[in-house]
């Protein structure tokens, strides 16, 4: 797996020793995520929507976002800020004010992307999975990570899930009860919830001590940058074991919905997946299924 990830690039040695405004206005909201990207920049989101790239060239600050969140009708792509001794700002247009992303302009982006992302949407419920679980007290794990893709392996897996307890690291699908791919059956061309799995399962298994270093890397970069849960030690993934086959965890449902469809859908991806979760729209805490506990929806699918 290739990556240039560097804990001591200029974006993060940057953002930890100037710490500008716009970057603590940024940090400081909760309902927002921010995830580390292999090239050495940043990408936050709210509600599953990346609306901010950061990157770090030729010794200054760079950043865009997408028109439709500010809302700007333009054909020209993404928007680039301007920065003034480390303030942020949009250039002259008729968008939402910038002005550092203080909390009503960050209020405005939010209230943009919901009619896009909306909480019910996959991304939506993405991102409250990741915000519930970094403010939560229990201290049992964290999201560390969303969107990891690998364009050579044509993969891009929803959440990267850190158990604390354990010192397990593993992969998480995400669904809603409306993806196809949970219904489809092997007589059919498209791609299967069980195709989809062995993929991620087969690039774990592959890519294994590399995952590691790169996950490990990703936490040292967040505890630089002071973007982990407040109750997350001095670890290292070093001393963590990487579950190799993926957990699908589809994040909308019914109970009726349940009745009729787990066990089909656990007995198909049963030798992909290490394990199954089924909650409704307002369970966010998540947690590795070591056990299977049906009062929970959870399912134990693999030993390995």
């Amino acid at each position: 797996m290739e990556t240039k990830l560097n804990v001591n690039h200029p974006l993060f040695n940057a953002l930890s020793e100037k710490f500008p405004l716009w970057w603590k206005n940024l940090k400081n909201d909760r309902e927002l995520c921010i995830d580390i990207r292999k090239d050495n920049s940043i990408n936050i989101y709210y509600n599953g929507a990346s609306f901010l790239k950061l990157e770090y060239v030729s010794d200054a600050f760079r950043a865009k976002i997408h028109p439709k969140f500010i809302p700007l009708d333009t054909g020209d792509g993404y928007i680039s800020f301007d920065f003034i001794d480390d303030n942020i700002f949009l250039p002259t247009k008729k968008s939402i004010e910038i002005n550092n992303f203080h909390e009503s302009a960050i209020k405005a982006i939010k209230k943009r992307i919901k009619l896009i992302n909306t909480n019910e949407s996959e991304k939506g419920i993405q991102g409250k999975y990741i915000t519930v679980n970094f403010a939560s007290k229990k201290e049992n794990g964290f999201f560390i990570d969303s969107e990891f893709a690998s364009r050579r392996d044509n993969l891009r897996i929803d959440m990267v899930w850190i158990d604390l307890q354990d010192k397990k690291f593993a992969f998480v699908e995400l669904k809603t009860i409306g993806d196809t791919r949970l219904y489809l059956d092997k007589k059919q061309k498209n791609e299967t919830i069980d195709d989809q799995l062995r993929k991620y399962s087969d690039f774990a298994s592959n890519e294994k001590a590399d995952l590691k270093k790169y996950f490990n890397c990703v936490l040292q970069i967040k505890r630089k940058l002071g973007i982990l849960p407040t109750y997350v030690e001095e670890i290292s993934l070093e001393n963590f074991e990487l579950i190799e086959k993926p957990i699908l965890l589809i994040g909308d449902c019914t109970t009726p919905w349940i009745t009729e469809n787990a066990k089909r859908i656990n007995d198909s991806i049963r030798e992909f997946a290490f394990g199954s979760v089924y909650h409704g729209i307002g369970t966010n805490t998540f947690q590795i299924p070591y056990k299977t506990n049906r009062k929970r929806n959870m399912y134990r699918l693999n030993s390995d």
